[in-house]
């Protein structure tokens, strides 16, 4: 655990390994989340042997069973942490018992699925497109930096953050490798891929279409199939689910809120959050403290 500078009594559930040694991993009592950078690896992973080149992530429990045989080129870091620290009602028992007491809690619990959901098609293991890979390097590396730096009060607020987000776009890998859409990814598919890993980025509708090679139009009827909205409805509803949750598990402020969540203008990110739950972000908060 890393200890607060701030508070000399007080640790925090999490720790972060810039180069992960795999000597005693995963370790006991938290949830591992380790990303492969680089190398081609060969290792056991529930007693079954794998090959895998990188980039990669291991999304493991204590009751994992890992062991690494040989790697070429290898590099790898690790984010450790007690569900705990995302939300606190998800303790060990209450994840045992999947009961919670509102949908809130209901929802974090099923972030944190991939590191104990396990059957003949999911070992714990997912492996990653270059927007993903490049966009959790650069979320876990920020996480580092403020394990390391402490660098005010609110650093376990941003890691917080960025755990959530690396969540969620794991959660969509998870849903396009193992729910059937992998074997035949259409243009929309790549469409939200890029929107979940760019939405603090100045989005275009432009610019997405030309990413996945689809006119305007094609793409917004395409994503109305999909989804029920339009690309812009889309993108905006997915900036929203991202400040609802920083609203929730971090005390940053609304204008850090506003900018990581891709609204260059706190005003208009309050205005936009009003209109859809008919109360302001600073409201929200308070009701779900």
């Amino acid at each position: 655990m890393i200890k607060d500078r701030r508070h000399a009594d007080r640790f925090i559930p999490i720790a972060f390994h810039a180069k992960e040694s795999f000597a005693q991993y995963p370790p006991s009592g938290f949830f591992t989340l380790t990303f492969v950078t680089d190398g081609i690896w060969e290792f056991s992973l529930q007693k079954t042997n794998y090959s895998l080149e990188a980039p990669f992530v291991l999304c493991l429990n204590e009751t994992d069973a890992f062991c690494l045989i040989s790697s070429s080129r290898a590099a790898a870091k690790t984010f450790v942490f007690n569900a705990t620290f995302l939300n606190s009602s998800l303790t060990p028992q209450a994840l045992l018992d999947n009961r919670f007491d509102t949908m809130e809690d209901m929802h974090d619990r099923n972030l944190v699925e991939i590191f104990f959901r396990r059957n003949e098609h999911f070992a714990g293991m997912l492996s990653l497109n270059a927007p993903s890979a490049m966009q959790i390097n650069t979320w876990m590396s920020v996480i580092g930096s403020e394990c390391l730096s402490q660098s005010d009060g609110k650093w376990t607020c941003r890691i917080r953050r960025y755990l959530l987000q690396i969540l969620y776009l794991l959660e969509d890998e998870f849903v396009l490798s193992y729910e059937g859409k992998s074997a035949n990814k259409q243009p929309i598919d790549y469409a939200l891929e890029y929107i979940h890993s760019n939405y603090h980025l100045g989005l275009t509708l432009d610019g997405i279409s030309k990413y996945v090679g689809l006119n305007r139009t094609s793409l917004n009827s395409r994503c109305k199939q999909a989804t029920g909205m339009t690309v812009m409805q889309y993108l905006n509803h997915y900036r929203l689910k991202m400040a609802e949750d920083a609203l929730r598990h971090t005390n940053l402020n609304l204008n850090e809120i506003a900018t990581c969540c891709g609204y260059n203008y706190e005003s208009y990110f309050i205005k936009i959050f009003a209109e859809k739950h008919g109360l302001s972000p600073t409201e929200y908060r308070k009701l779900h403290d």
